[in-house]
């Protein structure tokens, strides 16, 4: 009975509670647990100390050779009920519990002081002019090559595939070529036959505004034509904002005459600069990355244009207009939601549906649909801006990326 209620005990006990009640407590908090998440919290909190510090603890468990074996027992089952009370009181069951958990993360990183407004842009933009150090792995080359505009073209050593992958990177417009995007280009070219990948490097904002992006891809698309590769062998991949001007490559294309890619494929594209679009306000409380926190009652229910303002001289613009410029944000090469899609090539358009750019890639897919084109949309239920980035780690991304690949070799 003593050693039930020694100071040791007692402090052993409280450190157990602060560590794996404390992380679950968190847990419950960030994923915005159901209330019968807190109550299943609460309930075994209590239990357990009323068990531990009762005569029954030492009654149940005693033993001089086996008490410290059965202790270790009830604190693991305390520790897997946590666990499993977080997994099952998530608000939606149908997303993955690592789904809900990442996607919740990253609205608490977003809500961050220093991530508020444009700090995410911000550090991302900072991070892609570090400049890069990555190195192509054994068994791959990896070329830097200015062809106009800085292109990296990764070949698998061997290979006799015909297809390129052309990979447009997204990051608003004034995020330039990060490493993610590298290693991004091996897991195409390992899920494509070992096709080749080419990233370009585009001009970004503030510096460069519309349309020199535009300019920079179809640069980039010339060299793959005298390069020997034949149009319908290319399929152009782009994410936000590269999946914007994976639609504007195109349809300048097109409208100029010129040859299409075999097929492309968006994910997440930012298509309507004006920002009209339904989801654009009813996913506002639901976006982790450009929405805002469903615990910021504070703030009005909707989002205004933010409009430039003078500061120190300088104009001071809103990420729209850091790539639009004074651009009409309907012009459909800059929101290719405004643009039409016959004579397109197959396309497939990935999103998440607590996106507020939602309806950016049904709007897309409703215009390519009427006009016979042959497109696919998967919308994934509770997934965030570019979800396909987390990988394999992801049930829903590791779904995603498989039906890419299924997309790309058929």
């Amino acid at each position: 009975m003593e050693e039930k209620v020694s100071l040791k005990s007692i402090i052993r006990y409280i450190v157990f509670v602060l560590l794996f009640f404390g992380c679950s407590a968190v847990t419950l908090f960030v994923i915005d647990s159901k209330i019968a998440g807190w109550i299943c919290w609460t309930v075994l909190l209590a239990g357990l100390t009323v068990f531990r510090f009762s005569p029954l603890w030492e009654k149940l468990l005693g033993g001089k050779t086996t008490s410290g074996f059965n202790k270790f027992w009830i604190y693991l089952l305390v520790v897997i009920a946590l666990h499993f009370n977080g997994v099952f009181s998530r608000p939606d069951l149908s997303v993955s519990y690592k789904g809900t958990m990442v996607r919740e993360f990253i609205r608490e990183v977003r809500n961050l002081p220093f991530m508020k407004g444009d700090g995410m842009l911000s550090s991302g933009a900072a991070l892609s002019a570090k400049g890069s150090s990555w190195k192509a792995p054994k068994g791959y080359t990896y070329e830097k090559i200015d062809c106009g505009v800085p292109v990296e073209l990764l070949k698998k050593q061997g290979s006799k595939s015909e297809k390129l992958i052309f990979q447009i990177h997204g990051g608003a417009y004034v995020i330039g070529m990060i490493d993610s995007y590298r290693s991004q280009a091996v897991k195409f070219s390992k899920l494509v036959q070992d096709a080749a990948v080419l990233n370009i490097d585009y001009r970004i904002a503030p510096e460069y505004e519309y349309p020199a992006a535009l300019e920079d891809a179809l640069m980039a698309w010339d060299w793959i034509l005298e390069n020997g590769w034949k149009p319908e062998n290319v399929i152009v991949v782009g994410d936000s904002a590269g999946g914007n001007l994976t639609l504007a490559l195109c349809l300048k294309l097109r409208d100029d005459g010129r040859d299409l890619p075999g097929k492309i494929i968006c994910m997440s594209p930012w298509a309507d600069l004006a920002g009209q679009g339904k989801s654009h306000k009813e996913n506002l409380y639901k976006d982790p990355m450009f929405g805002i926190s469903p615990h910021d009652w504070k703030t009005p229910a909707k989002i205004e244009e933010p409009k430039p303002v003078v500061s120190d001289g300088k104009k001071q613009k809103s990420m729209t207009a850091l790539y639009a410029g004074d651009a009409d944000l309907y012009d459909p090469y800059l929101s290719p939601a405004y643009g039409e899609y016959n004579g397109f090539p197959q396309m497939l358009i990935h999103v998440g549906t607590f996106e507020v750019l939602l309806s950016d890639s049904e709007t897309i897919y409703e215009k390519a649909k009427k006009s016979g084109v042959e497109v696919q949309l998967s919308e994934y239920n509770g997934m965030f801006h570019v979800f396909q980035l987390a990988g394999d780690f992801l049930p829903e991304s590791k779904k995603a990326w498989k039906e890419i690949a299924e997309f790309c070799n058929k």
